[in-house]
Parts: C-alpha cells; sequence; structure tokens
C-alpha cells in the first residue's frame, strides 16, 4: 500500500525533532562552566528558519498515551493492563506498523489479557485501505462505533478486531469494547 505523508502530522514532528536536536545544543543553566571547553556556534543562516514550515499548534499527533480517552486509560488501569511491547498477529494491524504507523499495547503479566491499538494516517488511500480490509475478512459493521469494521474472531478468544476509518485516519483495536474509547484523529 501506498504511505501519504499526512502534512499536518509531519510539520509538528519535524519541528518537535529540531527543537530536540537545537535544545542539546544550548544549555538551560546560564551560569559559566568550571571547565574550559570550546563551544560550537548555534546561531544558523537567517533564510534556513524561513525553509521550515510552520507547524499547526492545534495538530498533535497520537501517541500510546494520547490515543486513548481518559477513560480508557482508567479502564486499562482498574483491568490491569499495562503498556507492553506489541506483538502483532492481525494481518491490517501489521501493515499499519509496516507503514509505519503508530502501536501500543497494553497487556497483563502471565496472561493472553492483551489490548492493541494500531494508527496511521491514510489521507486519500481510504478505499485501497477499504478494499484490504475485505481481503482480511472484516466487514462493515456499526458496533461498538459508526464506520467501523469487524475482523474475524479470534481462534483463541473469540473476540473480534475492531477497524475505524475517520477523517484520513484508520485505527485498529483488538479489543472492540476499546473502540469507543478512541479519541478523535488529529
Amino acid at each position: 500500500m501506498t504511505r501519504l505523508t499526512h502534512p499536518r502530522i509531519v510539520a509538528p514532528v519535524v519541528a518537535a525533532f529540531l527543537a530536540l536536536g537545537l535544545a542539546g545544543c544550548t544549555g538551560a543553566d546560564p551560569a559559566p562552566s568550571t571547565s574550559p571547553e570550546p563551544t560550537a556556534s548555534t546561531d544558523a543562516p537567517a533564510d534556513s528558519a524561513s525553509a521550515e514550515p510552520t507547524p499547526d499548534p492545534s495538530v498533535i499527533p497520537a501517541t500510546c498515551e494520547t490515543v486513548l480517552t481518559p477513560d480508557a486509560y482508567q479502564k486499562l488501569a482498574a483491568d490491569g493492563l499495562e503498556a507492553r511491547a506489541a506483538t502483532l498477529f492481525d494481518p491490517i494491524a501489521t501493515d499499519i506498523a509496516d507503514e509505519g504507523g503508530l502501536v501500543c499495547s497494553w497487556g497483563k503479566a502471565n496472561t493472553d489479557n492483551v489490548v492493541d491499538v494500531a494508527q496511521l494516517a491514510i489521507g486519500d488511500d481510504e478505499s485501497e485501505w477499504i478494499a484490504a480490509l475485505g481481503d482480511a475478512g472484516y466487514e462493515p459493521n456499526d458496533d461498538p462505533v459508526p464506520g467501523g469494521y469487524r475482523g474475524q474472531p479470534d481462534a483463541a478468544n473469540g473476540i473480534s478486531p475492531v477497524v475505524v476509518i475517520e477523517a484520513g485516519t484508520l485505527t485498529y483495536v483488538s479489543s472492540p469494547v476499546y473502540a469507543a474509547f478512541l479519541l478523535p484523529a488529529s
């Protein structure tokens, strides 16, 4: 599948990396250092700053701490689920990961109780992803959320994953209960 880069998401990410890189070049304490070490100049030519796009402060890319509503994080904690490394098996979830999407996972130690969330900005590739959903056995289903697609039940636990396409974003959720807790894509 073609991965389209969503400029509203890329610009803040690039700006954040640049800010972090420049922050490492300047000290937070203006007091002089006790050891005399040479310092590099952090001044950049004036015209290089104009080449960078101005980030839109209202667009914040999702993270594993922001992809769900606050109630979802409370439910995860109440269920004893903690952040963990993801192990994806669903073909749509692995495609999202392969395309560079956000992948989050919470699980309960020594159990198979796991919630996986994978999210990707798809821009105008919606029809391509809908075809991929059909190929993977997903069918349109408004339960638990309107505009959702239900996958085939997992052979081990009988739970059907859900994929939601909204506002140019594709989000996979391994547990339908958590599909209702997705925050709108930014």
